[in-house]
């Protein structure tokens, strides 16, 4: 008798080319679910396909490239996900770009970009996956620690991951009826261990607030998704889970002389400078 959880079962993950998209894929399709991954550039998607099925033998994985904030390519992969078997039981939306910049070097168009990107995405994967779910189905989507934490350079990140927190809490809600489950994850800085030294100094802002000491590893969410995806948390809806080694009980990292030179984030943090669009 198998004892993969997951089996029969069809999943979409977005953003599923590297890091916890891949980490999660992976590990929905070690336990037995068919497993489309989405990404925006075909050929690291296609890279990756074949590395996860020399990974996982026997696995069913597809891909379909696309865009996670366009309408029509969510609405493609969701239907090429559900074609597989005429269902559809998982979808992971893991679509998320920080971008570090103080508020008032902010333009418009940066913050609609910022939003679409962050929680667009959430949106369109809840919308166009409900309809080809049935009561069982489970949606996950990724947040972030920056969404409960002040800090300094990620005001509209963690606001548009704020944001995917509460419609996680209002899908659940009128998807509750369905017997559909919505819930999200939320983690702390994750990066696999051969780009820690791409972003030593970041690492080590972040590692020292952190009460587990390290930064996070895309497996460490992925396990988290994947228990939200599955029976185990059947009774588990409109919720955030924090993976995130315990970041956000203590102040936000401030990573930001990395970025812009310490005197000039003197001057923004002090006060000094109320009015800029360098």
């Amino acid at each position: 008798m198998s004892t993969m959880q997951l089996e029969g079962m069809t999943a979409l993950v977005s953003g599923a080319s590297q890091g916890i998209g891949y980490a999660t894929a992976r590990l929905l399709a070690e336990d037995g679910a068919r497993v489309v991954m989405m990404s925006r550039k075909a050929a690291p998607l296609e890279e990756a396909r074949d590395r996860l099925r020399s990974e996982v033998p026997g696995a069913l994985i597809e891909t379909c490239a696309g865009n996670a904030t366009s309408e029509a390519d969510v609405r493609a992969a969701l239907d090429q996900a559900h074609r597989l078997a005429g269902r559809l039981d998982i979808v992971v939306s893991v679509v998320g770009e920080p971008v570090f910049k103080p508020l008032l070097m902010r333009e418009l168009e940066e913050v609609r970009r910022e939003f679409d990107i962050n929680f667009a995405s959430a949106f369109l994967a809840v919308r166009h996956a409900a309809p080809l779910m049935k009561a069982g189905g489970s949606i996950i989507c990724v947040s972030s620690a920056a969404a409960v934490q002040a800090g300094w350079g990620l005001s509209i990140y963690g606001s548009a991951k704020a944001a995917v927190e509460r419609f996680v809490r209002a899908a659940a809600f009128e998807l509750g009826g369905a017997g559909i489950r919505v819930n999200a994850v939320r983690p702390g800085l994750t990066l696999p261990p051969e780009r820690e030294t791409e972003f030593a100094q970041m690492v080590r802002e972040y590692v020292s607030e952190t009460p587990l000491r390290r930064v996070g590893r895309p497996e460490d969410v992925a396990r988290a998704v994947r228990f939200l995806a599955g029976p185990d948390a059947g009774w588990v809806t409109g919720q955030t889970l924090s993976a995130d080694g315990g970041l956000e009980q203590g102040k936000a990292p401030d990573p930001m002389d990395d970025f812009f030179g310490k005197d000039a984030m003197d001057e923004i943090r002090a006060g000094r400078v109320l009015q800029t669009n360098t």
